[in-house]
């Protein structure tokens, strides 16, 4: 069975946007393919750079997908950018292509809520840390985090953003009739639901197993093993969940897995929140 940086790997770099943006700031690069690297090469990689948080992680994918893969030069990564003595920001990748071309590549994964009323914040897609909002991190990304390049590095001759994740809908409750200018709308989907709504995870097959998903491997699809021993089934993950909020207010991703000839693989995945969310996740 693929392994899971392996499969995190394809999914960071073949995923569907989750931003639209212009051709001056996408990439163009090739899909990646499992025969582009070996899992050794990938496996001494992520040894070397072992993350908890999911944004880190998803850096060192693409990190190794330019370095490894595509063979450009980086020449920056993570570099801070200091005035007056003060970090106003950093630059997450300077890399040189195959033509000797600067380019200056933002990333970021991340995952929103879609909640149909209006929130303080003005968003309606809400990040699981309800401090974040999508509209605040398009805004930063494209406003200031872009242009932290132009005045120090004029030699780059494309400035991009790789932006990948999902945005989750209640099953309950209509979808937006709009999405904001930023949304592709061909991004990744899935559901939330709050720790109230839990007997809504009966709705999925009888036979369907379920997993939390743990940092950092929050990206490709989950893929286990017929004799998995870490799944559950829906009466087992709805005690864990309750002894989860009874303890703490942290939203749970967790993966609905259905059973096929040789392996259980992902066929949902949903936000379980508080009944408190998004006001005790700030």
């Amino acid at each position: 069975m693929t392994s899971q940086a392996a499969g995190d790997l394809i999914w960071a770099i073949n995923s569907p946007s989750l931003i639209r943006a212009s051709p001056e700031h996408s990439p163009s690069w090739p899909p990646c393919s499992f025969a582009d690297f070996t899992p050794n090469q990938l496996q001494e990689f992520c040894d070397q750079h072992a993350r908890h948080r999911v944004g880190r992680y998803f850096e060192d994918l693409v990190h190794f997908y330019l370095k490894t893969v595509r063979n450009y030069e980086i020449v920056e990564h993570g570099l801070q950018i200091q005035e007056c003595g003060r970090t106003v920001g950093e630059l997450d990748f300077l890399y040189r292509d195959a033509d000797g071309d600067l380019h200056h590549c933002e990333t970021a994964v991340k995952f929103y809520l879609y909640i149909p009323e209006p929130t303080e914040s003005g968003s309606q897609f809400i990040g699981p840390n309800a401090a974040d909002n999508f509209e605040r991190k398009t805004r930063r990304l494209f406003e200031h985090q872009l242009k932290l390049s132009e005045e120090r590095f004029p030699s780059v001759v494309k400035r991009e953003a790789f932006v990948k994740g999902q945005i989750f809908y209640h099953p309950l409750r209509s979808p937006p009739e709009e999405l904001p200018d930023a949304l592709s709308p061909d991004h990744s989907r899935g559901m939330w639901i709050r720790e109230s709504e839990l007997e809504l995870l009966r709705s999925f097959d009888e036979t369907a197993r379920f997993r939390v998903a743990r940092k950092p491997h929050w990206l490709a699809p989950d893929v286990a093993n017929l004799d998995d021993s870490g799944l559950r089934t829906v009466d087992e993950v709805c005690v864990q969940l309750h002894q989860h909020f009874a303890e703490r207010r942290t939203p749970q991703l967790i993966n609905a897995l259905i059973a096929h000839d040789d392996s259980w693989r992902e066929s949902h995945r949903i936000f379980v929140v508080s009944d408190q969310w998004p006001n005790d996740a700030r």
